[in-house]
């Protein structure tokens, strides 16, 4: 979708179009690292930046819907986040960071723009990343149907040069149990989750 589509979606929503806590993986990721700064990228509605925030994060949320960002500055502590309106293919930071989480950003260049956003990690940093990936199709899961902007871990992978060690990059099943699976959504769902670390 593009971002009028994106705009309208969250206009018809109530309270946010996503549950209020980031995945179930990326706060185990992300916990028993030190705060310092980071960039959700494709914040939707801020569940990711408002909790790095309230963690202690200095965070910038980057969506191209502006509908989503007002959903994600009137939420409990949205002030506390920088909120950026810009695409993920030519907007850039202004100096790399300590966290790039992106979560659920699917494009049909979905590889290219995680190398992109790679490049935004400062070294020793952390790049995180979990989409939808290709068996969730199979796996009746929420989430886009067209296998061309889905993950696999060989995608994101490929997306990465040398200056990344690669922590974890692997297929993950959610369950009801998480946070993440609102009323509606099945019981499980497939993801790509990649956990890379700068290290040049």
């Amino acid at each position: 979708m593009d971002a009028a589509q994106w705009d309208e979606r969250y206009r018809a929503s109530a309270g946010g179009v996503w549950a209020t806590q980031p995945p179930a993986v990326v706060r185990e990721i992300v916990a028993p690292l030190r705060p310092g700064t980071a960039i959700d990228v494709a914040t939707g509605d801020g569940r990711t930046a408002l909790w790095l925030a309230a963690r202690g994060w200095t965070c910038t949320g980057l969506d191209f819907s502006s509908a989503g960002l007002a959903l994600a500055a009137a939420r409990p502590g949205g002030d506390a986040v920088g909120w950026i309106q810009g695409d993920v293919h030519d907007w850039e930071p202004d100096s790399p960071v300590d966290l790039v989480v992106s979560c659920y950003l699917h494009l049909p260049d979905s590889a290219t723009a995680v190398a992109r956003i790679a490049q935004w990690v400062a070294p020793g940093g952390t790049l995180l990343v979990v989409g939808h990936d290709v068996e969730n199709i199979a796996a009746g899961g929420h989430g886009p149907s067209d296998p061309a902007i889905l993950y696999t871990p060989e995608l994101l992978l490929g997306a990465l040069d040398d200056r990344f060690r690669v922590e974890r990059c692997e297929r993950v099943t959610r369950t009801s149990a998480d946070a993440e699976l609102r009323e509606g959504h099945p019981a499980a769902a497939v993801d790509t989750v990649l956990h890379a670390v700068r290290v040049r």
